[in-house]
């Protein structure tokens, strides 16, 4: 999966984060430095049972929020590599 960015709002601010696949999870960092003191620099993901998780206290809304966006990007990828004849 290649990295995005996507914008999320946490606590009423629109915060702009790079996510990307590590392994089985997806990393979020912070573009915007200036916002560090008032939501997380960087967040993990991950899907159990259908279902995304993370290990920061965010809430429900926040977390489908970069699942949803997450979900909508791997789902964009394979279908532009469905056609590919390097697709595995």
């Amino acid at each position: 999966m290649n990295a995005f960015i996507t914008t999320v709002m946490i606590n009423n601010l629109a915060a702009d984060y790079q996510i990307f696949r590590i392994g089985k999870k997806y990393k979020a960092m912070l573009i915007q430095t200036y916002l560090g003191n008032c939501i997380p620099c960087q967040l993990d993901f991950w899907k159990e049972k259908g279902v995304w998780k993370t290990y920061h206290p965010l809430t429900q809304f926040v977390i489908c929020q970069f699942g949803n966006y997450i979900d909508n990007h791997v789902s964009v990828q394979q279908t532009e590599n469905f056609g590919s004849p390097t697709a595995a």
